[in-house]
């Protein structure tokens, strides 16, 4: 009997030392930057829509470089050429302790409250930002990510005592008839990095190749969804066929949130509704023509202003590390009148029962629970319909929902939240229902939509 007994217990011991030792690995308090950066390279980890770096949702126009930042070294220079982009920032987190150490909670993160977008970053003596007017190209940078207090010059300030994380945002390559190779990077290297120690002792780093070592990724990836803590889905199914979008006030810190953009979030639901399709419909925003050449200040073909820097619609699996699906970007979304219609079906491949000027997104894996983001980056200040709007509205206009990591907020938050999002956003808010494929052929997305509006 005595041993019949001591087996369970023996084995929830042996469970309960597996869970911790793996939470001690992961354990902010005791990570390095040499956990991740094995080969102590210059950024050797990359989130984006391919391969091992799939990881945070990363939009599909956009490549987000990583760069871990030791406490050992007392400061980071940074020296680039302005790329040819859309955009381009560096932003700083500071990884936070689980209190106490190695307990199996879920990892933190601070966003440093210094930050630098292109527009931002003066140039070097004798050079010129090619993001600020007159906007001519080929200009030089130095940005310092510092432990050692504020600094003239582009300096973006961090904690002495915890492991850094500076991430470079590119977005939007301009096109590349050069076929240079680098047209992710914006037709330049990456910058180069040099380290200095509180000694004064520095030394610059070579460049990663190839980025993504698979032990690093992995390891970065545990830090951010740790094993030990798994997400709490429960998308429900929604009450009618209309399906709202809602912005989140403070997305969770392991998603590393950019602070030059703002989301909303929509739930499709548990399940793939057979034989149905999502229809989403808004005005699209104006943005700049980068593509083909021009400053950020100039309007793409279209459109009379530059409302914002960058908008998408992406759809995302919602479960660890929340890969990427796809995405409609503004570069590539097809408008009517300045209108865009996005379909999501669970189709192989984009339907022949589409017209041309409808957009089309694959649902994916039908396994995977998804959801839908769209982000607003950098609007213009007289531009009063950006979700920027929706996130800052005053307390009687309480547009925003809690989301935190493991447990998600009900549908029901997301739906009461979302026509407050709709009042401010005007058409710019995207109208979403679930519609019978058979309507959608023959009334298009005003039999499917303009009946829920109502």
């Amino acid at each position: 009997m005595k041993a019949t007994i001591a087996q369970p217990v023996i084995a929830r011991i042996g469970i309960l030392i597996v869970l911790t030792a793996l939470a001690l690995l992961i354990s902010p308090g005791i990570v390095r930057a040499q956990d991740f950066n094995s080969r102590g390279c210059a950024w050797p980890l990359e989130f984006s829509p391919e391969g091992s770096g799939n990881v945070q949702g990363p939009d599909g126009a956009a490549r987000y470089w990583i760069m871990p930042f030791d406490t050992q070294y007392d400061t980071m220079t940074i020296k680039g050429t302005y790329p040819n982009i859309r955009f381009f920032s560096f932003t700083a987190y500071e990884t936070i302790a689980c209190n106490p150490p190695g307990s199996m909670c879920q990892n933190g993160f601070n966003l440093a409250e210094d930050h630098l977008y292109d527009a931002q970053i003066a140039p070097d003596p004798g050079s010129s930002n090619p993001f600020v007017p007159p906007g001519s190209r080929s200009g030089t940078y130095t940005v310092a990510v510092s432990r050692s207090g504020p600094s003239s010059g582009n300096t973006i300030e961090v904690s002495k005592d915890r492991l850094v994380w500076v991430v470079m945002r590119m977005y939007v390559a301009n096109d590349d008839p050069s076929l240079s190779g680098k047209s992710l990077m914006g037709g330049v290297p990456l910058p180069a990095i040099t380290v200095t120690e509180k000694t004064g002792a520095g030394k610059q780093l070579e460049a990663c190749s190839p980025i993504n070592k698979w032990s690093d990724i992995n390891k970065l990836a545990q830090l951010l969804f740790p094993p030990v803590v798994d997400l709490s889905i429960d998308e429900g199914t929604p009450s009618t066929d209309r399906l709202w979008f809602a912005s989140p006030k403070n997305p969770p810190s392991i998603l590393w949130p950019n602070p030059d953009g703002k989301y909303l979030m929509m739930w499709p639901g548990d399940e793939y509704q057979p034989g149905r399709i999502m229809v989403i419909h808004g005005k699209a925003p104006g943005f700049p023509g980068t593509f083909e050449g021009s400053p950020v200040w100039s309007p793409s073909r279209g459109f009379r202003s530059v409302d914002m820097r960058y908008w998408a619609m992406c759809e995302q699996d919602f479960v660890p590390p929340l890969s990427l699906v796809a995405c409609a970007t503004d570069l590539t979304t097809r408008l009517e009148g300045g209108y865009y219609t996005i379909v999501i079906s669970d189709d192989r491949q984009r339907p022949d029962w589409l017209r041309p000027n409808v957009n089309w997104l694959p649902y994916g894996d039908e396994q995977y629970p998804k959801f839908v983001v769209i982000r607003n980056m950098l609007p213009a200040p007289d531009f009063p319909y950006a979700i920027q709007n929706v996130w800052a509205a005053p307390p009687d206009h309480y547009c925003t929902f809690n989301l935190s990591f493991p447990n998600l907020p009900k549908r029901e938050d997301l739906d009461a939240k979302g026509p407050c999002a709709k009042e401010l956003m005007g058409d710019y808010y995207p109208d979403a229902v679930w519609c019978d494929k058979s309507t959608f052929i023959h009334g298009g997305w005003q039999a499917c939509i303009e009946k829920q509006r109502h």
